[in-house]
């Protein structure tokens, strides 16, 4: 039986496979939006990219986009007490 991410990962995109700065502009085209807004990457997928015109991506490529986010300081990752991981924009507060 195939997980959830092999299922994702098997769809036929609609578009060619975005390389993942390309994802990384989609979701931070979402945080200009909505600065506050925090989601799972599978909230993400589900949600927040197709707003942006990718209506399938595969997990593993959300991921990576998000996690290099995350390395370059962008984005924090928050665990919940259930263990979901929430994604969201770092707010610098300007002095």
């Amino acid at each position: 039986m195939e997980s959830a991410a092999e299922n994702l990962d098997n769809v036929k995109n609609d578009k060619p496979v975005p390389e993942s700065d390309h994802l990384q502009d989609a979701v931070l085209q979402y945080w200009r939006h909505s600065p506050n807004a925090a989601d799972s990457l599978q909230g993400i997928i589900n949600w927040w990219l197709p707003k942006q015109g990718y209506e399938k991506v595969g997990m593993e490529s959300a991921y990576q986009a998000l996690e290099q986010l995350v390395a370059a300081g962008v984005v924090e990752k928050v665990v919940l007490v259930d263990g979901t991981v929430l994604y969201r924009l770092i707010v610098r507060v300007e002095e």
